[in-house]
């Protein structure tokens, strides 16, 4: 009895202990309850927010669907819709109306459209829906005529691929079709005002030839008495009157000369020489010749040509020579006696081109703004009291204006009535520095790294250079010269393998994976501070060849800077250049006499000028083969990273893989790919992603043709 009421106790504190516990239990279930119906909430939120949402989307959606129907009316556009491989082609009511037809929306059998096509466009309606189904291209334009009730219409068809299979190949076509007659018959009118105009231009320059011709041989019976006349005995006044026939004469011979040169200019006859010739002397030729008039004027006369002005430069010396004589005449005619004429020659640099500039300025009595403006045309004089003053048939300038255009240059202008003119003559320089890039293979430049003897011999060059074409031509260029090559696949290597030291001089590549050129060279020079390092002379080796780039490769703190593809002789220019101690001049190559220009050859004219390339190797066939298989394996690569920058849009990736595909292509001398992986980097730089894909196909093209052609050379035996 007396443990009853222990047990007692014992029982109501387990009680206890378990409504405690049943407590705890019940408020977790009311704490998650809470939270469940707060969870529930929370969706209900959401689902109506997602609710609200669609309707919004569906809003925006019918909202879009609406514009893009009023722009497609606005447009006068058909649109078409084929699913494949049905052979019913949707088109909407406008289709009808193009047709002079029933203007209603429906299927059209594939068969009744092409019925339609002109017999002579069919092969541009085949071609179009050929290059989508075999997923050639994903978008496609082509322009052809269709019969309508009452005759043909041209249309212009926009095409693409809108959807694929697992397979990736097209389950849906899709486009747009235009009315483009109008277009059509304005183009046929202006090719016909265009060959009327030419018609005529050829004609009039024909006339004026005919007549220079008829006119000139009685001029020169007329000018060979007059001279018989002055050598027979004659008194002072008949003397005098024989002296201005002459003088007469001689100044309608130059008027017909400058009909006939303005006749062959308009007619397309007049061909311009590309030759090597002394500038200097040129210039000092013609300068001599006219001041003596100039002083007999009697005039103040002056020729200065600048220090760096070349010795020789390629042109024609002959038109060169017309187009100073013409405004150093006009000068002379139009400046008063004690007046002045000033003629300077120099180099004026755009970017990573230089050019002559040729300036001849007076003192004389000047042209009007107005008046400048036509200054250049055929038969135009400053004004009608010109003619009677001067005399003159306002030919030259139109000439000068001709002939400079033809050289691939320009004249320009700088004039006020009563404070002289100022007449300024831009010419592609072309003198030995600026064609370096465009006679890379000629033999001569071999002998010449022959002759250059041991200048380079046992220089430590670190070549930094990610690509392996161009990384086996700089490394056999430098090799010749007796240089030890180092090399380095992107900029973090250049600037390790340069912090081992013994490195002579770095040649380095501006676009490289990672850290570029410039970065690397920031980083060189800032070590070379901190750690208290000689200067090492650093050279940009790039494709980059745009205005600026120059300048932004020695602001980075490079010294020196050339374009690729990179030539022997360019490559030992930068070489001196770099490392040349201020104050001492740069060691000459052995002067040469210029060879002759290499007969164009069909191996010149296809994907690759294996002739050249087997020349810049200097016949080095195991080298050539090493090139060859590395460019096949770098083309692949590059192409499939071109189209995957593509479809994903990535300018970066793009521009680096175009640019990368120039630089090798120009230096395996295929230099039409060379033009189209820079025409495919300018449209990656722009992001004009429209022209990228236009120009990828081609790309493409020309890469098919390149690898047969490196195919072809790996299999033929060495020398073929």
């Amino acid at each position: 009895m007396p443990d009853i009421p222990q047990r007692l106790a014992l029982d109501l504190q387990r009680a206890q202990q378990d409504l405690q516990r049943e407590r705890e239990r019940t408020q977790k279930l009311l704490a998650e309850l809470d939270r469940q119906n707060a969870e529930l909430d929370r969706l209900r939120s959401s689902v109506h927010r997602e609710s609200n949402s669609r309707l919004l989307a569906e809003e925006a959606l019918d909202e879009t669907r609406d514009r893009l129907q009023l722009a497609v009316e606005a447009a006068r556009l058909a649109l078409w819709d084929w699913q494949l491989p049905t052979p019913q082609v949707f088109l909407t009511a406008r289709w009808g109306e193009m047709l002079a037809d029933v203007a209603m929306e429906g299927n059209w059998s594939m068969a009744d459209l092409q019925a339609r096509i002109h017999p002579d466009d069919r092969k541009a309606f085949d071609d179009l829906h050929r290059t989508l189904l075999s997923n050639e291209r994903r978008h496609a334009v082509s322009q052809y005529r269709v019969r309508t009730s009452d005759g043909w219409l041209w249309v212009e068809n926009h095409a693409m691929v809108a959807e694929h299979d697992a397979r990736g190949r097209p389950l849906r076509l899709m486009g747009t079709l235009a009315d483009i007659g109008e277009r059509k018959r304005a183009e046929a009118e202006g090719e016909r005002a265009r060959q009327l105009a030419e018609q005529a231009s050829r004609a009039k320059s024909e006339f004026l030839a005919n007549i220079s011709h008829e006119v000139r041989t009685p001029l020169n019976a007329l000018m060979g008495l007059t001279r018989l006349l002055m050598d027979s005995p004659l008194n002072p006044e008949q003397k005098n009157w024989l002296e201005l026939m002459d003088s007469s004469a001689h100044a309608l011979l130059g008027l017909l000369n400058d009909v006939l040169d303005l006749s062959r200019i308009e007619a397309g006859k007049l061909s311009i020489e590309r030759v090597r010739f002394d500038l200097r002397q040129v210039l000092q030729d013609v300068g001599a010749l006219y001041a003596e008039q100039a002083r007999a004027k009697p005039l103040d006369w002056s020729l200065d040509m600048a220090p760096g002005l070349p010795q020789h430069m390629q042109g024609d010396p002959g038109r060169l020579r017309q187009v100073l004589s013409n405004l150093l005449s006009n000068a002379l005619k139009f400046t008063p006696r004690g007046g002045c004429i000033h003629v300077t020659a120099d180099v004026v640099h755009q970017g990573a081109v230089s050019r002559l500039r040729l300036q001849v300025q007076d003192s004389g009595v000047g042209i009007s703004p107005k008046q400048q403006v036509t200054i250049f045309d055929a038969f135009t004089q400053a004004d009608a009291s010109t003619a009677r003053r001067f005399g003159g048939s306002g030919l030259g300038l139109a000439i000068c204006s001709r002939l400079v255009r033809l050289m691939g240059g320009e004249i320009g202008l700088q004039s006020a009535l009563g404070q002289g003119s100022t007449f300024t003559v831009t010419l592609p320089l072309n003198d030995t520095t600026a064609t370096e890039n465009a006679t890379l293979t000629a033999p001569t430049e071999l002998d010449e790294m022959a002759q250059v003897g041991d200048r380079f011999a046992g220089l430590r060059v670190l070549v930094a250079e990610d690509h392996p074409v161009n990384e086996l031509l700089m490394r056999q260029l430098l090799q010749r010269l007796g240089c030890t090559v180092l090399l380095a696949r992107d900029g973090e290597q250049a600037v390790e393998q340069w912090s081992h030291g013994g490195i002579d001089l770095v040649l380095m590549d501006v676009q490289m994976p990672g850290t570029n050129g410039l970065q690397a060279t920031h980083r060189i020079r800032e070590l070379e501070k901190t750690l208290g390092r000689p200067h090492t002379p650093i050279v940009a080796v790039t494709a980059n060849a745009m205005n600026g780039d120059r300048e932004a490769c020695l602001a980075a703190g490079m010294d020196g800077y050339t374009p690729k593809p990179v030539g022997p002789k360019a490559l030992m220019r930068a070489l001196d250049e770099a490392l040349r101690v201020p104050g001492q001049p740069v060691p000459p190559v052995a002067p040469r006499d210029e060879p002759a220009p290499e007969p164009h050859t069909p191996s010149a004219a296809g994907a690759l000028d294996v002739a050249k390339l087997r020349r810049r190797l200097d016949g080095d066939e195991e080298t050539l083969r090493q090139l060859a298989q590395a460019m096949r394996t770098d083309l692949s690569q590059r192409l499939r990273q071109l189209d995957g920058a593509l479809q994903t849009q990535d300018a970066d990736r793009a521009v680096a893989h175009a640019h990368g595909l120039k630089g090798s292509l120009g230096s395996m001398t295929a230099e039409r790919g060379a033009r189209l992986a820079k025409g495919l980097e300018l449209a990656a730089l722009a992001r004009d992603w429209h022209l990228f894909e236009r120009a990828l196909p081609l790309m493409q093209a020309e890469a098919q043709a390149l690898d047969k052609a490196l195919a072809a050379l790996l299999s033929s035996p060495p020398g073929a």
